[in-house]
């Protein structure tokens, strides 16, 4: 007989001050192997279709015609009476309908989410065997409250602020859809205020003509012996400064991905949000990839155009990790002597070289892809232009008048 399942919790007043709160953690502990012959549970719930409907859009079936239970498309373990406070759920498989660059940010902000909760290290939160008991007793109105409260201390935005509730939101509906919490829950922390934060243009790098050339330069010097390194890290790094591709985007661009309209040579690019553009390749960027082009084993097809490589130089069909391009940028911006330079900073250096050139707001909003013309505006800092303040056009027109 299985034990009976509460889904109204009620939830203990938690304290607003993280050093004040005396959380226990609960058990994280492997769920025993399940017996043979043992019988998953089956749901019908309306709502834990529509919360994995995105998965059955990635297979091409139709949604009347998925019969999968739910623990088959979120796998779930649990030890042989099926006790809540040793059932897992793989979270990871829950956000394949997430966007990569979404995925990356909600996996972030719920393991610090959990560790802040609970006071116990992040490395012992593992999302693909996510604790159940532990996820559901660390949600609460209060709980939210006090923990955005506290990266509000540390200096975060607003949006990353909210960006940190959205995911303990979306972590709320997928414990309720899966029937281990209320509804309500994730509804009233979805009503949960934000703590007023500072807004506007993140702090970052935009890199001159005479800094970029330095970047590429340094990458020659970087792995100088593996010629194949050399030719995909300057084809990768080419690429997002002339045109302003990230990182993500950068390890999703097939070989079918390239293409001529007419004369001119361009890219798909796999945006965020399932949003294709298509961007013109300068001849700088064209001849860049044509130089890693020969190093390719396979460069055809639906196979990634950039690919890892391996230490002892031997080249994969593998699409590289976006890790392994923060690191490629990371290393040539110390040995080019320029400052900590990031990936997105060569996104910025893009728009902001643009505008500077004379390029429109607008030809430079879809070139990166932006959906508001605003988020571009901030990406070329046109809020405070220094070489060109206001402060000082007004002061010029006033002058030193003789007494």
């Amino acid at each position: 007989m299985s034990p009976k399942r509460s889904t109204n919790k009620k939830q203990e007043p938690l304290p607003m001050n993280f050093e004040a709160a005396n959380i226990e953690p609960e058990s994280t502990s492997e769920p025993e192997p399940q017996p043979n012959g043992s019988k998953k549970k089956r749901s019908s719930d309306t709502g834990q279709q529509r919360l994995f409907e995105s998965l059955a859009d990635l297979a091409d079936v139709e949604e009347e015609d998925v019969e999968e239970p739910v623990t088959d498309l979120v796998p779930t373990s649990m030890n042989p009476l099926g006790f809540l406070e040793t059932e897992t759920v793989n979270a990871l498989v829950a956000m394949a309908g997430l966007s990569t660059h979404t995925q990356r940010a909600y996996q972030r902000w719920i393991v610090r989410y959990l560790a802040d909760a609970n006071r116990i290290d992040r490395r012992k939160i593992d999302l693909k065997e996510l604790n159940v008991a532990l996820a559901v007793n660390s949600l609460g109105t209060a709980m939210l409250k006090a923990w955005l409260g506290h990266l509000k201390s540390k200096k975060l935005g607003k949006q990353s602020i909210m960006q940190a509730k959205a995911s303990v939101v979306w972590l709320a509906q997928l414990m309720a859809d899966m029937e281990r919490a209320d509804h309500a829950i994730a509804h009233g922390l979805s009503r949960v205020k934000a703590p007023r934060a500072e807004s506007g243009q993140r702090e970052g790098t935009w890199l001159t003509q005479d800094e970029v050339r330095q970047l590429v330069r340094a990458l020659r010097r970087l792995d100088a012996e593996n010629s194949a390194s050399v030719a995909r890290n300057t084809a990768i790094v080419v690429l997002m400064v002339t045109c302003g591709l990230r990182r993500d985007e950068i390890t999703t661009t097939t070989w079918d991905d390239l293409s001529h309209q007419g004369r001119n040579a361009v890219i798909r690019v796999h945006g965020k949000g399932e949003k294709l553009r298509v961007v013109k390749l300068p001849d700088m960027a064209a001849q860049a990839i044509e130089q890693w082009k020969p190093h390719h084993p396979n460069p055809t097809g639906q196979r990634p155009i950039f690919t890892r490589i391996w230490k002892g130089g031997a080249v994969t069909t593998s699409a590289i990790t976006d890790r392994a391009i923060w690191m490629v940028v990371q290393k040539a911006a110390k040995m080019a002597g320029l400052p900590p330079v990031s990936p997105h900073d060569l996104r910025r250096s893009f728009a902001r070289g643009a505008y500077e050139a004379g390029v429109s707001f607008e030809l430079i909003r879809q070139a990166l892809g932006h959906s508001n013309i605003a988020t571009t505006e901030r990406y070329v800092n046109s809020v405070l232009e220094l070489d060109h303040a206001a402060t000082d056009i007004w002061a010029g027109t006033l002058g030193d008048e003789e007494e």
